[in-house]
């Protein structure tokens, strides 16, 4: 069974590589950066160097395979161009080649919790309504969403995952929190007992082949978190001793970097706070997982202090400038 991660060398795309050698599974590795290639795609992958946004290129690389991992995606620092190609153009095409050379295909297509809106959620389920956030990132995953779902209506078997925020050693977010940890600069936003949707890479991984296995789940939408209700305070503090840093202990109103956001974003500059960074830490969301557990078979294994622990060292390294963060 051959199958074709997109965003090979990407954080998620280069665990899930990881998982599929280790299983002797052939994999097609889609890539774009020839460093990063050299890197991470060294265990027998068949290579295929090219845009994901190409209609003859990925009628290729998805002809003759029978699963379609899409991992590729724009990091939220990317530029306005970027994101939109990678985030709706990339999964329009994907979507359209798959239709017309590998129509068998399942594709699991990695989604966000973000979908949700910028709120807090007591209790969120796939049933949970996607909102406007007015952040180009999260929204063009609702959009990604909606193009998966006229694809499902046609008949394709796409099946999508929402995860909540992904760690793990190598991960750009989790080294820039720790950075910020680190020099005293982060300060809680409305309250330390925020909950964190949060959820380990290999724990993805190990959600992504489940749904590219398990069957009949075609059509559905999971929400894939560590199924905790671990709280900012928990992640933070957590972080800060692995670091060796004193934890932040300042709370914020959430009313005076939500004027901040809109204000910058009125004069049409990057401001002190972004919107994804005050969802992060402004709201409390807890994730209901139930329906992975019991369609998928899902069962998180990295507890957060786990998870923390396994990167400790690649976060120090990370703060200290002695690796790309």
């Amino acid at each position: 069974m051959t199958s074709l991660v997109t965003g090979a060398t990407g954080f998620v795309g280069r665990h899930l590589l990881a998982r599929l050698a280790e299983e002797g599974v052939p994999v097609r590795a889609m890539y774009r950066d020839e460093p990063r290639r050299q890197q991470f795609i060294t265990r027998g992958e068949t290579a295929i160097r090219g845009d994901i946004c190409d209609s003859g290129v990925m009628r290729d690389a998805v002809a003759g395979v029978n699963v379609i991992y899409h991992c590729a995606a724009a990091h939220s620092t990317s530029t306005p161009d970027e994101i939109r190609r990678t985030n709706l153009a990339a999964v329009e095409n994907l979507l359209a080649a798959t239709k017309m050379a590998a129509p068998n295909a399942r594709v699991v297509l990695l989604s966000s919790l973000n979908v949700l809106g910028n709120g807090s959620i007591a209790t969120a389920t796939e049933d949970s309504p996607r909102k406007v956030t007015h952040d180009l990132h999260a929204d063009l995953k609702s959009a990604g969403e909606v193009a998966a779902e006229r694809a499902i209506r046609d008949g394709m078997d796409v099946i999508i995952l929402r995860p909540g925020l992904i760690y793990g050693a190598g991960d750009l977010n989790f080294s820039k929190l720790a950075r910020a940890i680190a020099r005293g600069k982060l300060v809680y936003i409305g309250s330390r007992d925020n909950i964190v949707p949060i959820v380990h890479v290999d724990d993805v991984v190990q959600a992504m082949v489940l749904a590219a296995r398990v069957s009949p789940v075609r059509g559905r939408v999971f929400n894939i978190t560590d199924g905790s209700k671990a709280t900012i305070s928990d992640l933070v503090t957590g972080l800060a001793g692995a670091i060796g840093a004193k934890p932040p202990t300042r709370v914020m109103r959430r009313i005076l970097p939500r004027i901040a956001v809109s204000l910058f974003e009125m004069l049409g500059r990057e401001g002190p706070i972004t919107r994804p960074t005050l969802r992060f830490l402004g709201t409390s969301r807890y994730v209901d997982i139930s329906r992975a557990r019991k369609e998928l078979g899902y069962e998180p294994r990295v507890s957060l202090k786990e998870g923390i622990a396994g990167c400790a060292e690649w976060l120090k390294a990370s703060v200290a400038g002695q690796t790309a963060a």
